[in-house]
């Protein structure tokens, strides 16, 4: 349906362009094909960015965390799994380009903690960091996440390659590799008092990501073309007399 408008449209566009030239109706022209230009190019084009409403995020923890003395706890989210240990989080919102897959992903109000226990027999000297409302930018492969309330940190580069839609998706085998970035790494290794490079480049988790989109309004579109076809109407009323 969508397919013949575009056909329509582009038909009468043509024809605006091509075969009138009244200098009378120039502003009318004008309008009309702006409006036909704005909703032939809108309903073509294949990629558009969407609202996210909704959806789920996991992340499959693959890092020796208790090698390293660093506890996670799950503070804003669903335990998927707690062996392989999987997390869940709430897609919040963000848009997303579901052609190319280019966007953010939010997710607002999820939180983890990771504990690191710095070698003494109590908790006394435990040092905790708090990573939340983590951003998915899949334009850049980027995760970013606040730490500790204090603003968004890059977290994770996100690895894609040799991946489609559907393994991006699939959040029953997660297969996007989380790696941890050289900023990021810094930072938790003298928080945790960690030799340097400890976690430079390597792998914290596996994640899918499985967003749901809003529904995009018909009435919105159909209203479009009916202010395009309006004009046609009103131009050949006017040219006839």
């Amino acid at each position: 349906m969508l397919k013949y408008l575009v056909r329509l449209l582009q038909t009468h566009l043509i024809y605006f362009l091509i075969y009138t030239n009244d200098e009378g109706i120039y502003t009318m022209k004008k309008i009309v094909i702006g409006v036909l230009a704005s909703a032939v190019f809108w309903l073509a084009s294949p990629a558009m960015a969407v609202p996210i409403v909704s959806g789920q995020t996991n992340v499959q923890v693959t890092a020796p965390l208790a090698d390293l003395g660093i506890t996670p706890a799950l503070l804003g989210g669903d335990l998927v799994s707690a062996d392989p240990l999987t997390l869940g989080f709430g897609v919040t919102g963000g848009d997303l380009d579901f052609t190319t897959l280019a966007g953010t992903i939010e997710h607002v109000g999820a939180s983890i903690s990771l504990t690191g226990d710095l070698g003494t027999v109590d908790t006394s000297d435990d040092v905790t960091v708090i990573l939340s409302d983590f951003l998915i930018n899949t334009t850049t492969a980027i995760l970013s996440a606040d730490v500790n309330g204090g603003g968004m940190v890059d977290i994770f580069s996100l690895d894609f390659t040799g991946l489609d839609a559907a393994a991006i998706t699939d959040l029953a085998n997660p297969q996007i590799s989380l790696t941890f970035l050289d900023a990021a790494s810094a930072l938790l290794e003298s928080t945790f008092q960690l030799a340097t490079g400890t976690l430079t480049g390597a792998q914290f988790g596996l994640a899918a990501t499985a967003p749901v989109p809003a529904v995009v309004s018909e009435p919105t579109i159909f209203s479009l073309l009916a202010a395009g076809m309006l004009g046609l109407v009103l131009y050949r009323s006017r040219s006839r007399t």
